[in-house]
């Protein structure tokens, strides 16, 4: 399946060709509370695409603080070169060792407890992350649109399966099996306990946490097997 996102245009509104009109009338007739934010680089997906932990999310949230942050030169290639599956060495858009970005202080402590258990590294290495929505938005409503690009989306989660990566649902379960519905008979597919406080933890993830994060140092040590001497 083609990338839609390597289409997307220089300069805002920040949208996939494909989903520019339905995203337009739906912000005409929502108020500001539900609106996508356009002037902000959508956030469809994050980290290795061939991650064998894999988050999914809803879509990505909102700051004042993210407009500053979306037109910093850096950020803004950063962000462009994730959405063509090039960041590197932190695959992880927000996962970058120096990134202090409203995004990246939303996964910071959402990972926090996984990171000080198997290593920064290997996290911001290790994992990826799916939004349901590409768009970030103060609050989603259920009356949003379904958009073209989000099945860019979908197929990254199917092919998460066939590599049997394990798939962590954090938010949307309802949608995301909608979408999704091999994912109701995936065996390596692990939901958070609270979807209103999606925190990469034992406590959230409960046995399914061990599994997770025996994946991501066994996928350390196989792919940076110095980090793992030291």
């Amino acid at each position: 399946m083609n990338n839609p996102w390597l289409d997307l245009p220089a300069g805002p509104p920040y949208v996939a060709p494909a989903d520019a009109e339905l995203l337009h009338a739906f912000n005409r007739s929502e108020p500001q509370l539900h609106r996508f934010d356009l002037s902000l680089f959508p956030e469809p997906f994050f980290g290795d695409p061939a991650a064998l932990v894999v988050v999914l999310n809803l879509n990505p949230g909102w700051s004042e603080s993210d407009a500053v942050a979306h037109a910093d030169p850096e950020f803004a290639e950063q962000t462009r070169r994730s959405l063509a599956h090039q960041l590197r060495p932190y695959p992880f858009l927000h996962l970058q060792p120096t990134c202090s970005t409203p995004g990246g202080e939303w996964w910071r402590s959402r990972t926090r407890a996984l990171c000080d258990h198997v290593g920064f590294e290997a996290v911001a290495r290790g994992i990826a992350c799916v939004e349901y929505m590409p768009y970030h938005s103060r609050s989603f409503s259920a009356k949003s649109p379904s958009v073209p690009s989000q099945q860019y989306g979908f197929h990254l989660v199917r092919k998460a399966m066939r590599r049997g990566a394990e798939i962590v649902l954090m938010r949307a379960r309802r949608l995301w099996a909608e979408a999704v519905p091999e994912l109701a008979r995936y065996p390596r597919l692990h939901v958070a306990v609270n979807p209103r406080a999606p925190y990469l933890s034992r406590k959230n993830l409960e046995e399914s946490y061990d599994a997770i994060a025996l994946r991501l140092t066994a996928n350390s040590r196989k792919h940076h097997p110095a980090d793992a001497q030291r």
